[in-house]
């Protein structure tokens, strides 16, 4: 009986131990998870916080951005239209290339002269021959720009001496405006025949000897920025790029007396000014004589004052009319150049006075007018 008491008492302390033992280990298990949990939220809670301090800063940022695109698109004007300048005529005779998307056509569209009318584009600022009354009329006045496209089919040809060839200078000297174009040494030899300069093509030589670029120089162009740099071309583009070979660029060397270059690069300029100056001869019946800018204050002196306007090249030939974006603002500084309103009140850069009628001091005086005495 004493030893069943006894391994019964054995037997409940045994059992009593290990339930005490089962219950420590729980709680302590119990304290592992609480702690466990409790770190467990505090992170969720730090990651939440962060992240919304996150989205704020980019919430802010987005704001900002979007603020300052809406501030600078309020302080962009509007583009304004842009319409040809009414004192502007286009040659629109059988040397241009008129079909549809070729340099004539596109320079066309580009300063938006033509209807449609017909099955052709009219207008009453084409001018179709040179030997014509309406240019007639023309070089006998003042302040228009002649725009003349590529000559891609031929060029008009007439004595150097003729009439014609004579109205050709006299409506430049007469401050008006003619606009040249390349893509061919056509313009250049029409400049070069009918108002007597030797302008050349720059020709850039290649690595081996005989090859190279032809009449292409590869460019880049920059513009050459001077406080004589007309107004319009201060809104052009800073550089100019060849296009394969559409640009055609003039030797520096060859330019004459009184130009003004645009664009160059250091030994050719494809766009560029030329003031052409005439005076009356000291002979009476003798047509003008070409004279050079810097000597009209010495003419003028004499009684004999000179007669400027501007011939204008601009060395892109327009066949590839979605490739030529910076060209294309060239061209319509150009065509806007006699029209510029900081050079001359009288629309014409080249009359700083309004234009006055130099009268032949050797010519015969006009009969009286019945009635007059």
């Amino acid at each position: 009986r004493h030893l069943r008491r006894d391994r019964c008492s054995r037997a409940m302390a045994w059992r009593s131990y290990g339930t005490v033992a089962e219950e420590e280990g729980g709680r302590r298990a119990g304290g592992r998870k609480t702690a466990s949990l409790v770190a467990a939220l505090a992170f969720t809670a730090v990651a939440a916080v962060l992240c919304i301090i996150a989205l704020t800063q980019s919430q802010d940022k987005k704001s900002e951005l979007v603020d300052e695109k809406l501030v600078l698109f309020k302080m962009e004007p509007p583009p304004e239209p842009w319409s040809p300048p009414a004192n502007l005529w286009m040659f629109w005779g059988q040397s241009p290339n008129k079909r549809f998307g070729h340099s004539g056509d596109n320079i066309r569209h580009l300063v938006k002269l033509g209807r449609l009318a017909g099955g052709e584009y009219r207008d009453p600022h084409f001018l179709f021959n040179f030997d014509s009354q309406t240019f007639r009329d023309l070089s006998e006045s003042c302040c228009t720009t002649m725009l003349v496209a590529p000559m891609k089919n031929d060029m008009p040809i007439y004595n150097a001496e003729s009439n014609v060839a004579q109205r050709l200078r006299n409506y430049v000297a007469n401050g008006n405006h003619i606009v040249f174009t390349g893509g061919s040494l056509v313009s250049i030899e029409f400049i070069n025949r009918y108002f007597f300069y030797n302008i050349e093509p720059e020709s850039s030589s290649g690595t081996f000897k005989g090859s190279g670029y032809g009449n292409w120089s590869p460019g880049p162009f920059r513009k050459l920025i001077t406080k004589d740099l007309p107004w319009v071309y201060k809104l052009t583009p800073d550089t100019l790029y060849q296009d394969h070979t559409s640009v055609q660029s003039m030797a520096l060397r060859s330019l004459p007396s009184g130009t003004s270059v645009i664009y160059m690069t250091p030994k050719s300029s494809p766009v560029f000014l030329i003031k052409f100056c005439q005076r009356l001869s000291e002979r009476h019946g003798e047509p003008p004589i070409k004279t050079v800018p810097k000597d009209c204050w010495r003419h003028a002196a004499s009684g004999y004052p000179c007669s400027c306007g501007t011939i204008s090249y601009i060395g892109y030939d327009w066949h590839y009319d979605q490739d030529a974006a910076d060209w294309d603002k060239v061209m319509l500084a150009a065509v806007e150049y006699q029209s510029d309103p900081d050079e001359s009140t009288t629309f014409s850069p080249n009359c700083k006075q309004p234009p006055r009628v130099i009268e032949d001091p050797h010519a015969p005086k006009n009969p009286p007018m019945c009635g007059m005495k």
